[in-house]
């Protein structure tokens, strides 16, 4: 267990950069991996004693002083401020950079997916609450169909049961196109495209009709 040692002086006055590329293997690691760059979040372009960075992060101290240590140890961390609360003296620590960059040629490959990882716990939660609302309301017209096939055997599909139903207020569309070269660019420059144009729209003060929108093109190799 790594103890930070009881804080006497202030740290001498240093400024975290706007952005560092992190190169070291062992921190390299760290920040790589979701569970363990999570530590970092605390000291991110702001600083933080421990006890304020276990609440955060809803931690115990003792496993916190573990990751201050650890972070300070491979230079990810610095001592910040000694600020005086109450009775105690409370060491501040911040990152050295409000931003880090890690080269991916310099993470372990087997681990190339995970880069995905982070986007899909943002979006995921939103956009399934919302695709859940649209069939709500279109329940009443709707059946799901189960048929043989797909990777566990059985597949699904919506389908519509009755006439009348309300036009879809959602896509949601997963296939496989075989495509030449080509073709594929092209595809991916036309959805390049739409992205921008649709983007430059966009406008969270004067609209307030929120869409979510996800797009994804990718060579497969079979």
């Amino acid at each position: 267990m790594l103890r930070m040692p009881e804080p006497r002086q202030p740290p001498p006055p240093w400024e975290a950069a706007p952005e560092l590329r992190v190169v070291q293997p062992a921190a390299v690691e760290v920040l790589w991996h979701p569970a363990k760059r999570l530590h970092l979040r605390p000291f991110l372009g702001r600083a933080a004693g421990l006890a304020e960075a276990a609440a955060l992060l809803g931690i115990r101290k003792p496993a916190m002083s573990y990751w201050v240590g650890r972070l300070t140890a491979l230079g990810l961390i610095r001592p910040w401020a000694l600020e005086r609360r109450g009775r105690q003296r409370v060491l501040l620590y911040r990152c050295v950079a409000d931003r880090l960059l890690v080269g991916l040629g310099d993470a372990p490959h087997a681990s190339y997916e995970g880069v995905f990882d982070d986007a899909e716990r943002r979006w995921q939660p939103d956009a399934r609450a919302a695709l859940g609302r649209s069939l709500a309301r279109q329940a009443p017209w709707l059946a799901l169909a189960i048929s043989v096939g797909g990777p566990g055997g059985l597949q699904t599909e919506l389908t519509a049961q009755a006439p009348g139903a309300p036009a879809d207020d959602f896509l949601f569309c997963w296939g496989r196109l075989w495509l030449d070269a080509g073709e594929r660019e092209q595809l991916r420059a036309e959805l390049d495209a739409l992205w921008d144009r649709w983007a430059a729209r966009s406008d969270q003060i004067g609209k307030r009709c929120p869409t979510l929108l996800h797009l994804v093109t990718v060579p497969e190799r079979r």
